[in-house]
């Protein structure tokens, strides 16, 4: 990228962080940073910046460009003596809107919405605006309504940020108005198959034994037995022959 590109680049970057973040869907904590990381998603949705990378930040303070910001780990962070972000305390138009993860909804219509990690709840004017934010996050956000106005009768505190979004440090359940949530489907027990055990085929499978759980566990030794008895007759020759002599002498 050549210098008259990082120019506009930097003029670009000065306009998001030090004019007009709440036009692209962001705010600076108050000590006047961001993650770079949620700083790139927005930016890179504008038209023709779409390919900047952690890196051209870097590059701006090499150049010599002298920017309003530094890098700081994982966050940008306007320099000293550059006017730090500040959110006064306004009333708020009747409805704001918020996206969110779809993952998170119930707990929020159990807790509300609550600003972790960061300090403030990003709230929008416009629909548009807050699906915006949501889509950085989740292909599908859920879009809310907050009833800010409902909100703020009850000592719920808002914080205007310039001209397309407040702030708020807590939105309690009873003010937020969304879909229903979507109905669980009930897990179907697994059904079990009970493997037949093996039938005992002694026979067929000379030398060899098979258990049969279904039947008597103990056909082994009944075979053994039966064998045992067999040969205290004799050997089968002999049990033939006394088998002849019994048939003939019934004749």
């Amino acid at each position: 990228m050549d210098k008259k590109k990082y120019k506009r680049l930097l003029k670009f970057l000065t306009y998001v962080m030090c004019h007009r973040p709440d036009e692209f869907g962001i705010f600076l904590d108050e000590d006047g940073s961001i993650s770079i990381k949620e700083l790139l998603r927005a930016i890179k949705e504008e038209e023709g910046w779409g390919f900047v990378r952690e890196s051209h930040l870097k590059d701006l303070g090499m150049l010599g460009f002298n920017p309003p910001f530094s890098l700081e780990g994982k966050r940008i962070k306007l320099v000293e003596g550059v006017q730090k972000p500040y959110y006064p305390v306004e009333s708020p138009p009747g409805i704001l809107f918020c996206s969110v993860r779809s993952r998170a909804l119930h707990h929020i219509y159990n807790f509300g919405l609550n600003p972790i990690p960061r300090k403030y709840i990003p709230l929008c004017i416009s629909k548009e605006l807050a699906l915006r934010i949501g889509k950085r996050r989740e292909k599908n956000p859920v879009l809310l309504k907050i009833k800010a106005q409902e909100a703020e009768s009850e000592g719920i505190l808002f914080r205007s940020h310039g001209e397309m979004m407040f702030l708020s440090e807590e939105i309690p359940f009873k003010f937020i108005f969304g879909p229903p949530l979507p109905e669980k489907e009930e897990k179907k027990p697994k059904e079990t198959k009970v493997k037949k055990a093996p039938t005992l085929e002694l026979e067929k499978h000379a030398g060899s034994f098979f258990l049969d759980l279904v039947k008597d566990p103990d056909q082994l030794r009944r075979y053994k037995l039966k064998k045992k008895k067999e040969a205290s007759r004799g050997p089968k020759w002999k049990r033939e022959a006394r088998k002849m002599r019994r048939k003939k002498g019934k004749f």
